[in-house]
Parts: C-alpha cells; structure tokens; sequence
C-alpha cells in the first residue's frame, strides 16, 4: 500500500496504484511554472513525502483515538456505577484521551493489581488517589481553556463550539441531584469539584472494577 499527494487539493491517500486521478478532486494534471516563468503542466498525483506519510499515519492515529475514546464514554451508560465512580471515570477517560496505549495500559493495570499486604494496599491506595486528582486538575485546568477560548461561561454554549468530547461536553453528562435536574440547571465546576474519590478509591464496586478491565484489555489488543 503506497501513499500518495494530490498537488491540486492537498489530498493524502492511499492505494495500491497511483491513479491517473485524484479520487477526492478529480484533478489529472495541474500547472506549475519554473525558475524562467515558465508553465507547463505536470501530473497532479504523485508519490508523498516522507513527511507527508507520517502526518497522515499521525492524524489517522488520533483520529482513531478520539474515536475509541467517545466510544469508552458511551459505553458507561453499561456499568452500574455509583455517581462517584460514574463522574471518575469520565475524567480518567478524558485524561488518557491522547495518551499513548502504553502509558494508559500501565496506569490501569496499576488501579487493578492485587495487593499482597497491608502497606502495599496503602501504597495502591494513594497512588489511585494521586492519579485521580491528577485527572480532575486536568478536567477543570481544559474546561478553563475552553471557555477562555470561546468567551463562554456556560457548558452548553462552549461545548457547542467546541469538538466532541471535550471537557465541557463531558460535563454536560455529570449526573445531577434531583432538584437541579427538575430546574434545568447546568452542571457547573462545583460538580467537578464535589467528586469524592474515596469510595472509588477503597471501595470500588464490581462493575467499576469490570469497566477498568475492559478498559484495559480494550487498549492491550
């Protein structure tokens, strides 16, 4: 499979044959012009750079990524979670979001190694602790910079303006109580900041460790 550039819109494809086309413009030829000003016409697909390939591998890649990330997020609605472990693994999700597969596999299979003693429980328990505030920093700290960048205050406008899955459009999902949700009100950064990871941490129910796992295996493939 060889990749090829369409110099008339800028198309990266692949194929196993360069066509005599671009698929996406339809452009055969297109004008070029030399040192002496002069033109002439020059085929319009040719073979891509190296650098041309590996930003198209990479931008494949993340697509790829996003994808599988707002699948993950989707998915929760099929865990029984408490609104803890429901609000914790939306930003652990959001936090891992770009990570590379290594990194995130590493991480979860930290929250869900066994623990043969006392001290190594607590040594597990702090570090799942950590790596939680660390998530809910980076949830608030992107949310920050959303709105700054849209001059919105309000997640419903920002996440309007901004690609799915963002911080704000994830918080749209925050579970409220019933009095909010009877008065239309928007989930704000107090929600984020009311998340306690305690239970998450100690006590985490079965369905939040199958989701870890899942999770886990999911990246391992």
């Amino acid at each position: 499979m060889n990749y090829f550039t369409c110099d008339a819109c800028h198309y990266i494809f692949h194929a196993d044959d360069m066509p005599s086309s671009c698929p996406a413009c339809s452009a055969s030829s297109i004008i070029a012009q030399n040192n002496n000003s002069k033109k002439f016409k020059i085929p319009a697909v040719r073979f891509s750079t190296e650098t041309e390939m590996e930003q198209s591998r990479l931008a494949e890649t993340g697509e790829s990524a996003t994808k599988s990330f707002l699948e993950r997020v989707k998915n929760l609605t099929g865990y029984t979670l408490t609104n803890d472990e429901y609000h914790t693994a939306l930003m652990l999700l959001f936090y891992f979001k770009s990570a590379p597969k290594e990194i995130t596999s590493m991480h979860l299979n930290d929250l869900l190694c066994g623990r043969n003693s006392f001290i190594e429980n607590k040594m597990a328990e702090t570090a799942a602790g950590n790596l939680y505030l660390q998530a809910q920093k980076h949830f608030t700290s992107e949310l920050g910079r959303e709105r700054r960048e849209t001059g919105c205050n309000d997640a419903v406008e920002v996440a309007a303006y901004t690609e799915k899955g963002s911080a704000a459009s994830l918080l749209l999902l925050f579970r409220q109580n019933e009095t909010d949700q009877i008065l239309g009100k928007t989930p704000i950064l107090t929600n984020i900041r009311s998340v306690k990871f305690d239970q998450v941490v100690k006590g985490p129910s079965g369905d939040y460790i199958r989701f870890l796992i899942d999770w886990h295996n999911s990246v391992r493939q």
